[in-house]
């Protein structure tokens, strides 16, 4: 075997094994999932290849794991090492979600502000995989981190990203859009309006059984937990 065969095995084989570290995170094992990362880790500098991707895998996983400040430093040395590609605004955004859930608001504005900035010069989207970073997806964050900082109004601005680019023909991914659904209720509930907050869950209530994936039953207990406080 050619050393360049070789070092395109270990690509593909580091490419596999992120997505494996993806799928074994959904099913909480997470241990197994973080093993997987780091072989791809390993594979990747074995091609000398981009460890964006892997990094983007472990990052999630660990946040899912709620070990917040590993998945920040692992999204932010992705970012480091990633082309200008939709895995770039990913990593971006997962430093930023992670820096947010930390309390950290000026690495969280930061992380995003250099998203946005990286989106205009951005390849474009793949579209349809596991990697692909959308305009809704980056306004899913975008509002999370919002809301995470208490910044309602940011958060409604996001939401309306993600509706101007469904209007615009982007896929509509409903688990994409109940999350945007529920986050932009959060916020119109911190404004004090109530009609609001119920106009846009009342959206989400006819929602598949089989689309109510962890992130949307997420989104729905935070707004449950604001519902049951003395302001309410």
């Amino acid at each position: 075997i050619r050393l360049s065969q070789a070092r395109e095995v270990y690509r593909i084989e580091s490419e596999l094994l992120a997505h494996s570290c993806l799928l074994l995170s959904d099913l909480k094992l997470y241990e197994s999932a973080y093993q997987h990362g780091l072989a791809g880790l390993t594979f990747a500098e074995e091609a000398g290849s981009s460890e964006a991707v892997v990094r983007s895998a472990l990052a999630k996983s660990l946040r899912w794991e709620e070990r917040l400040l590993e998945s920040t430093e692992m999204a932010r040395v992705g970012y480091e090492q990633s082309p200008m590609t939709p895995i770039r605004l990913q990593l971006a955004s997962y430093e930023a979600n992670g820096a947010a859930l930390l309390g950290d608001a000026t690495r969280a504005r930061t992380a995003l502000r250099r998203m946005e900035e990286d989106a205009a010069h951005c390849g474009p989207d793949p579209g349809g995989c596991v990697w692909s970073f959308p305009k809704a997806r980056r306004a899913i964050f975008a509002l999370s981190v919002a809301n995470q900082l208490g910044n309602s109004a940011a958060a409604l601005e996001a939401a309306a990203m993600a509706d101007a680019s469904w209007a615009d023909g982007e896929p509509v991914v409903k688990a994409n859009w109940a999350q945007i659904r529920i986050g932009a209720a959060i916020a119109h509930l911190e404004q004090g309006d109530l009609e609001a907050t119920v106009g846009e869950v009342r959206q989400t209530l006819d929602l598949a059984p089989e689309l109510r994936v962890a992130t949307v039953t997420a989104y729905a207990a935070n707004l449950g937990r604001r519902l049951r406080g003395p302001r309410f």
